[in-house]
């Protein structure tokens, strides 16, 4: 008896029914880590808060579906929302050398190298006779980042980065050190 209800031990039909909502809360959950996975990768979102979000509700209500309690999904919700949100603050310290949500970088690091902020600023990317720049990253503050990117086998290219601090205004990122 658990909480005056007969246990799943007793009752072979309990066990197979726990057992089948077992296999739909797995197959929820992967099917929500397969759309985050879509929103990243092909996408292009990258690790932000909406993608959290999404998950996050994506697992409750993958939970909900194998008929668990609202107290088990809530508490899906909450776990992938935190460890999510902390996975997003783990990668904008080690990317952007801040988890501030306002401003440009102190720093940015992207394809192997490291570059901060060289205190020239710019009215558009690249220059006459580079190669196009596009965007790369995405700041923590909302800042596109950009870069020569790379393109099949072809490696980063060494040149700047150029952080939009504005409408028509880039500051201009060199490699550090």
């Amino acid at each position: 008896m658990v909480w005056g209800r007969p246990g799943p031990a007793g009752n072979a039909a309990d066990t197979a029914e726990h057992a089948v909502s077992a296999g739909r809360a797995a197959l929820g959950l992967a099917v929500v880590a397969a759309l985050t996975g879509a929103l990243v990768v092909v996408a292009g979102l990258g690790p932000t808060w909406p993608v959290v979000v999404a998950a996050a509700l994506g697992a409750g209500a993958a939970v909900i579906v194998a008929r668990a309690s609202g107290r088990v999904a809530m508490v899906a919700v909450v776990l992938v929302g935190v460890s999510g949100l902390a996975w997003i603050e783990v990668v904008n310290e080690v990317q952007y050398g801040t988890v501030a949500l306002t401003g440009t970088p102190p720093l940015v690091r992207w394809c192997g190298a490291t570059y901060k902020p060289d205190g020239m600023s710019a009215t558009r990317p690249g220059a006459a006779g580079t190669p196009a720049y596009s965007k790369v990253l995405r700041t923590p503050s909302g800042h596109d980042v950009y870069g020569v990117a790379p393109r099949g086998r072809r490696p980063c290219a060494a040149g700047a980065l150029f952080v939009q601090s504005g409408p028509g205004r880039y500051l201009v990122y060199g490699p550090a050190g």
